[in-house]
């Protein structure tokens, strides 16, 4: 009965040892250049009141938006979480007979956590301000919210040359990047007072469709 035990345990042992072997040589360790666009997309509103209260930062979830190729790998695929982080910042000036109020809010990504559970850091910011008046002479209040919709795509791509990312070897190309994609703000043409919402990118983003830049 012990040999049989054993034998079982032996051949359930060589299975799952195999199986591990498999899952292995499916994915590699490959270099990904540094500014490899990563487009990630918000999955809820981020709103902030035209008049808040204080600083504040809250961490935020995003999902990568579609599968990401280097070369002949896949490193990130659809759905692949995404971690970032929002801060907002109060400013209020007073008048004699009105208060004027800005609300910046600043939303950044920080990282990429692939299907293999490799970390892939980020860079993303982009900031929006809303703002709004309340006093005697302003009949009331008026304010309008700093906001980031759900279903935005953010522009963000990789802050270093990441030398050793998971990656599975793939025969498919990189689909081209989203053209109303919500660039960084070193990217961003200079918006008008009046604008509601970061603006949609003039031209694509850094990194063609067809594959990352060279570092």
């Amino acid at each position: 009965m012990k040999r049989v035990i054993t034998a079982l345990a032996v051949l359930i042992l060589t299975g799952e040892l195999a199986g591990v072997s498999l899952s292995q040589t499916d994915t590699e360790s490959i270099l990904v250049p540094r500014h490899t666009v990563i487009p990630v997309i918000l999955t809820k509103d981020i709103r902030v009141g035209g008049f808040g209260d204080a600083r504040e930062e809250k961490k935020v979830r995003f999902d990568v938006e579609q599968d990401v190729i280097v070369g002949n790998y896949l490193v990130a695929r659809k759905g692949d979480l995404a971690e970032g982080h929002y801060t907002t910042e109060t400013n209020l000036t007073k008048r004699v007979f009105s208060a004027d109020g800005s609300q910046e809010l600043a939303l950044d990504v920080d990282d990429v956590v692939n299907f293999c559970g490799d970390t892939i850091h980020m860079q993303f910011e982009r900031t929006f301000v809303g703002g709004g008046r309340k006093g005697f002479l302003s009949i009331g209040t008026h304010a309008h919210d700093a906001v980031f919709s759900k279903g935005s795509v953010l522009e963000a791509s990789t802050d270093r040359l990441e030398k050793s990312v998971c990656a599975e070897k793939t025969a498919q190309t990189m689909q081209p990047l989203p053209t109303d994609m919500i660039v960084p703000d070193e990217d961003a043409a200079p918006e008008p007072a009046s604008a509601g919402a970061p603006q949609p990118p003039a031209s694509p983003g850094p990194a063609s469709a067809g594959g990352p830049p060279t570092s």
